[in-house]
């Protein structure tokens, strides 16, 4: 994660990672005192003033965090954390359990990284169908329920056999082609119109389902 700083602001980030590496928490209050006595022995000349203005930047950067004893650079360095972030980005949309189930690591140690890959702004969480989805900042968010349909097996079976089988087919025909409960096919074809993946037209009486055009597009 590149992000442009200027001279000042390397210098103060510079220190602050010393601060950070004598097992300290980042506090605003704290480290200033700390940055101005590192300052005077190098003789630079910033002021108590321009130092809080130069942290808020970097607070707001996401280069340090109120709280944490890490900068943005200390943090794919933890193995595990690393994993997690790969996987995330590899699996947007991907859901708290499964990045457990999958990954083999205990819950508490999965919320804490995660919490950390938030905080810094590596990754980002939305909420759908009662679960925190998670995804790379950069991803487009739009396609994150369809990621997360697919995700799971009843999803991506009904959407694969909806595009083999594009001359549409009713609820009570996937639910016996797929041998899924009907009301399991209703829910998925529901989620799947809210985001304009799937339409339904009434041909003789019958409701028939397909495939939106714009699906072959994503």
């Amino acid at each position: 994660m590149l992000i442009e700083l200027l001279e000042q602001e390397k210098l103060v980030l510079n220190v602050v990672q010393e601060y950070l590496n004598k097992n300290r928490f980042f506090n605003m209050n704290e480290v200033v005192p700390f940055i101005i006595s590192r300052f005077r022995n190098a003789s630079i000349n910033i002021n108590i003033s321009g130092i809080e203005d130069i942290l808020r930047s970097l607070v707001k950067k996401n280069l340090i965090v109120e709280g944490s004893k890490l900068t943005i650079n200390d943090v794919l360095n933890n193995k595990k954390r690393k994993i997690i972030y790969d996987y995330v980005v590899e699996n947007p949309g991907i859901y708290f359990n499964r990045i457990v189930r999958e990954l083999n690591i205990s819950n508490h140690v999965v919320v804490w990284h995660l919490n950390i890959l938030l905080k810094f702004k590596f990754i980002r969480k939305a909420k759908f169908e009662n679960h925190d989805l998670y995804f790379h900042t950069d991803f487009d968010q739009k396609d994150l329920k369809l990621n997360y349909l697919t995700s799971k097996e009843k999803g991506k079976n009904i959407i694969e056999y909806l595009k083999e089988y594009d001359y549409g087919i009713t609820k009570t025909q996937l639910s016996k082609e797929l041998k899924m409960h009907i009301n399991t096919v209703a829910k998925y074809l529901k989620m799947f119109e809210q985001i304009g993946i799937v339409f339904n037209k009434k041909v003789l009486k019958r409701v028939l389902y397909f495939l939106s055009e714009d699906f072959y597009n994503i």
